[in-house]
C-alpha cells in the first residue's frame, strides 16, 4: 500500500464521528474483541454462509435480517474496508425510564447515545510484517436527552446508564499491540494513547447487560471512591495485559487525572493538556478466566484489584484539608452454576462467534458478585459498595440469544460526610429481559426499584423503562 493510502486511512480514523470502548457492551454480537479491543470483522463469515446455501433469488429480507448491521447498502463497502484492514462500528443506544411512584416527583425521560468507532490493522494496511499485531483505535460518542435521576428521583445511582456528558465527545485514540510470546504460552497486549481506565479495569461483559448505572459498564462504587476515568471521557494512559493460555492474567495501567475543566461538555474531549492534570491514577488487577473457550464446561472468572490515586483529595468533614494518596480495593467473580449446554443455533439471525467466545453461548444460569472498598472513609463519598446478581442465558430454547437479568446494588455513604445522607445507604434492584431480535437489534424491558433514595431523603421509587439499540 502506498504512503498516501496509509495516510488517508489514518485521517479517516482520527476524523471518525461517534464509538469504541464501553459501547461494545450492549450487542451480544461480538462487535469488539474483548481482549484486543479492536472492532471485529464479520463480513467474511457472513458471505461464507450465503455462499454455501441454495436460496431463491428473492431472499432480500432474510439476507438483510441475518446481517450484523442494519444498513444493507453499506455491507459491500464494509467488506472492502475490512479486507484492507479498516473495521468501522456505528451504533445507537436508547434508555427510556419513568417513575410512577416515589422520588421527588413523577416524570419520564429518554437518553440517547450515538457512537462510531474504527479500528485500523496497521500491519495489514502497511503490508509490513514487522507491524503485525499493531492496531489503531478511535472513538467518538454523541449523547443527548434527559435522565429522571436528577430531575424526578433525586437518587445517587442513575437509572439510565447512557446519561452523562450530553454532548459530542472525542473519547479515545490509541495504539494497541498484541503479540504471542514464550512459545505462544502467553499473549502480551500493550495500549498507549487516550482512553479511559474503566475500559480495562473493574469491567466484564456481564455488567454490560444492565440499564442501571449502578452496575452497567463498571460497578459504580469505584467512581464514588477514586478518580478512575470512565467512558465517554478519555485521558492519557498506558496499559499492559499479560495473559497465560489457561486464562490467568495480570493487568496494570497508569493514567492522567484530568482537571474537571478538561472533561467539561464545552471541551468535547479535546483538551489534551498535561499541564492541567491534577494527579496520577495507577491500577493493578490479577485474575483468571476459567473455561473461556469452546469446551462446553461452565465458564467462570475471579479477580482482585486496586485503584490508586495520587492527587490532593479533599476530606469529607473538612474540604480545606487534603490527603495526597487514596486507594480502593475490589473483588469480582462469576460462575455458571447451572450449565444446560449449547442451545441449537439454526437461525441465520442468531449471533455467530469464533471458538474463543463460544462459552458466551452456553445456556444456563450465571451467578456474579463484585465488592469495592475504600479504607479512607474521609476521602470517599461511598466507601463501601457491593453488587451481585443472576443471569439466565437463553431461558427459552427457541430464543438462543435472549438473556434474563437480575441485579442488586448497595452503597453506604461515608460517616464523615457533611451532607444529610451521612452514614446512610442507597440500594437498587433491577430485573430486565433482553430480547435479541437479531444480530443488530435488541429491546430490553426493564424494572428498577430504589430503596432508601439518597439515604432516605425521598420515598422509595419504582422505575419502569426499556433499553434498546441498533448496530448500523
Amino acid at each position: 500500500m502506498t504512503n498516501k493510502k496509509l495516510f488517508a486511512a489514518f485521517l479517516f480514523a482520527i476524523s471518525a464521528f461517534p464509538l469504541f470502548a464501553i459501547q461494545r457492551n450492549y450487542f451480544k454480537h461480538p462487535t469488539y474483541d474483548v481482549d484486543s479491543e479492536m472492532p471485529l470483522p464479520y463480513t467474511a463469515m457472513y458471505n461464507d454462509y450465503y455462499d454455501d446455501i441454495d436460496a431463491p433469488e428473492c431472499h432480500f429480507f432474510e439476507e438483510w435480517f441475518s446481517k450484523s448491521g442494519a444498513f444493507p447498502f453499506f455491507f459491500d463497502e464494509r467488506a472492502k474496508l475490512e479486507s484492507s484492514g479498516v473495521v468501522p462500528v456505528f451504533t445507537y443506544i436508547g434508555n427510556f425510564a419513568g417513575n410512577p411512584t416515589g422520588g421527588k416527583a413523577r416524570g419520564t425521560g429518554i437518553s440517547n447515545s450515538f457512537n462510531l468507532g474504527v479500528g485500523l490493522d496497521i500491519g495489514k494496511l502497511s503490508g509490513k510484517k514487522a507491524l503485525n499485531g499493531l492496531s489503531l483505535g478511535n472513538t467518538w460518542a454523541w449523547r443527548s436527552g434527559d435522565s429522571i435521576t436528577p430531575k424526578y428521583l433525586g437518587n445517587t445511582f442513575s437509572v439510565q446508564q447512557n446519561y452523562g456528558s450530553q454532548t459530542i465527545n472525542f473519547q479515545s485514540l490509541f495504539l494497541m499491540y498484541e503479540k504471542p510470546i514464550f512459545n505462544d504460552e502467553y499473549v502480551l497486549r500493550l495500549k498507549l494513547g487516550r482512553f479511559a481506565a474503566g475500559d480495562n479495569f473493574m469491567t466484564k461483559p456481564i455488567y454490560w447487560l444492565y440499564m442501571s448505572n449502578s452496575v452497567d459498564g463498571n460497578p459504580v462504587g469505584m467512581f464514588y471512591q477514586t478518580k478512575l476515568s470512565a467512558y465517554p471521557s478519555g485521558v492519557w494512559g498506558a496499559y499492559l495485559n499479560l495473559e497465560q493460555k489457561d486464562g490467568a492474567y495480570i493487568k496494570a495501567g497508569v493514567y492522567q487525572i484530568n482537571d474537571p475543566s478538561q472533561d467539561a461538555n464545552s471541551r468535547h474531549g479535546l483538551d489534551w493538556s498535561f499541564e492541567k492534570s491534577i494527579g496520577v491514577n495507577a491500577n493493578f488487577e490479577i485474575g483468571w478466566d476459567i473455561n473461556h473457550d469452546d469446551s462446553g464446561k461452565s465458564p467462570a472468572n475471579i479477580s482482585v484489584g486496586i485503584i490508586s490515586d495520587w492527587y490532593n483529595a479533599p476530606h469529607n468533614d473538612d474540604p480545606n484539608k487534603y490527603s495526597y494518596f487514596n486507594c480502593s480495593l475490589y473483588f469480582q467473580a462469576d460462575y455458571m452454576v447451572w450449565n444446560m449446554g449449547m442451545p441449537k443455533r439454526e437461525k441465520t439471525s442468531y449471533i455467530t462467534r469464533d471458538t474463543s467466545n463460544a462459552y458466551r453461548d452456553l445456556r444456563g444460569i450465571i451467578a456474579w458478585a463484585a465488592v469495592q472498598y475504600d479504607p479512607n472513609e474521609n476521602l470517599a463519598y461511598m466507601p463501601f459498595f457491593a453488587c451481585g446478581g443472576l443471569l439466565f442465558n437463553a431461558p427459552f430454547k427457541s430464543r438462543a440469544d435472549d438473556v434474563l437479568c437480575f441485579a442488586v446494588a448497595y452503597g453506604k455513604y461515608s460517616d464523615k460526610l457533611l451532607a444529610p445522607e451521612k452514614g446512610s445507604y442507597e440500594m437498587v434492584l433491577e430485573l430486565n429481559y433482553k430480547i435479541q431480535v437479531n444480530k443488530f437489534l435488541f429491546l430490553q424491558p426493564d424494572i428498577q426499584y430504589i430503596i432508601n433514595t439518597k439515604g432516605g431523603a425521598y420515598p422509595d421509587a419504582l422505575v419502569l423503562g426499556a433499553q434498546f439499540g441498533v448496530a448500523f
